[in-house]
């Protein structure tokens, strides 16, 4: 018997002993490696030598399958969330390193040629299996996006109207994309790119069915205006900075 095995048969029967408020259910032989349940494989310890129990199993059982399992139990006795701290027991960086980097490597050999589940599976490589695996990327898969279920949510939504956002709101969105928080701030486009963009609109044709549904939605809305001080034209907003204020033809023609 090594010393590791000793050590931690000395703390497992120590916590067979004794049995006080914060203690931790462990399981002398770990199910990962065929122990149950039954009471003689169960131990009370602190929640300290918990987890140096886990860290002498590692050293109990230095190499193959069940190294790789008790590294694995061990790398997940650290696992914390915001409900949960359990351990408070410090370990040093070069020692997380070092079982991070073995695991990596175990897990790596674990998953290689033949042991790999998609070993010899020549369905992906085909033209249909890379079409399905570009569907689930793209979240073909996604129940949101079925016809039916799009169509059940939109029903859902039906007649609901959404509270307009306050001016607050509107003043933060406008100050969070513009000057040097835009994305395009101090980009500039060549007369090359302006030219391609404006003949891809120029170019663009709508259907009687999209001029329809664009006129219906504007239908009824009053569109805001803006007075340019050189024209005195009321002028709406959407289009005044491209043909007015500063770039007014009345401007031009003095």
């Amino acid at each position: 018997m090594n010393k590791y095995k000793n050590w931690y048969n000395q703390i497992t029967s120590n916590g067979k002993k004794y049995r006080e408020p914060g203690l931790e259910r462990h399981h002398i032989i770990p199910r990962s490696l065929g122990g149950n349940d039954d009471v003689e494989n169960i131990t009370f310890i602190t929640p300290r030598a918990h987890f140096v129990c886990h860290w002498l199993l590692i050293k109990i059982h230095p190499a193959g399958e069940e190294h790789w399992k008790m590294l694995n139990a061990l790398r997940m006795m650290r696992a914390e969330n915001p409900n949960q701290k359990r351990y408070n027991t410090k370990i040093t960086s070069r020692v997380y390193a070092k079982l991070k980097e073995e695991y990596a490597l175990l897990q790596s050999e674990k998953v290689k040629g033949e042991n790999n589940p998609m070993f010899g599976d020549k369905f992906y490589r085909t033209e249909e299996g890379k079409l399905k695996q570009s569907q689930a990327i793209k979240c073909v898969k996604n129940p949101a996006k079925r016809p039916e279920v799009g169509q059940k949510i939109s029903e859902s939504k039906l007649g609901k109207k959404r509270e307009p956002f306050s001016q607050e709101w509107r003043d933060k969105l406008s100050q969070a994309g513009s000057g040097e928080n835009n994305s395009r701030y101090g980009v500039e486009v060549s007369a090359e790119t302006r030219k391609k963009i404006g003949d891809k609109i120029r170019g663009r044709v709508q259907t009687e069915e999209e001029k329809a549904r664009r006129g219906a939605a504007n239908k009824g809305k009053v569109k805001p205006k803006k007075l340019c001080p050189h024209c005195q034209q009321h002028i709406a907003v959407n289009t005044y900075a491209r043909w007015h204020g500063d770039r007014c033809r009345t401007l031009q023609d003095k």
